[in-house]
């Protein structure tokens, strides 16, 4: 059987993109976390679940406890204990926290690759917007010439009007 040409393109995503890279070695302190904090153990799986090759995810701890299915403070607990275990980073941009996960631990890429771009997915869910953001408002629309109205494209010279396209009283 040959094997064909491919034509990769930059916008392509890596065959691998699916795959999450777990270093064996941290099998069995993921292991120890499972069992001494299941709260701990579900925020990680569902960081690294959600990060992509950036191994880095801006969240909040209000959509991490909804989508785990524990409370607020059980994930501000979790992230203190993965913390603590240097199994994730948290950086502050304002308000905000990024998530970034030890690449010791998990990373999509390139294998060898020890370190993480700091460049995040954004999770932003309904129900932490502004109300105003779903109000219903028109938008203005751009304006549009009247009928026997010129175009005027570019900065050209033209022409004052005749009498004939002016309306007289």
């Amino acid at each position: 059987m040959k094997s064909k040409a491919v034509v990769i393109t930059l916008d392509d995503e890596p065959s691998t993109f699916g795959w999450l890279q777990i270093e064996k070695s941290a099998l069995h302190e993921l292991q120890r976390l499972a069992i001494k904090s299941p709260s701990a153990m579900a925020t990680l799986m569902f960081l690294t679940r959600s990060m992509t090759r950036t191994n880095a995810l801006a969240v909040s701890q209000s959509v991490i406890a909804q989508k785990v299915g524990i409370s607020i403070r059980s994930v501000a607990a979790a992230v203190k204990t993965l913390e603590k275990h240097r199994f994730i980073e948290v950086a502050k941009v304002g308000n905000m926290a990024v998530y970034n996960i030890n690449t010791r631990l998990a990373w999509q890429g390139n294998r060898g690759e020890r370190h993480a771009h700091f460049v995040a997915d954004i999770i932003a869910v309904e129900s932490e917007q502004s109300p105003e953001l779903f109000e219903d408002f028109k938008l203005k629309k751009v304006p549009q010439p009247k009928p026997n109205e010129r175009f005027l494209v570019g900065n050209e010279p033209i022409d004052p009007p005749d009498q004939g396209e002016m309306e007289l009283p």
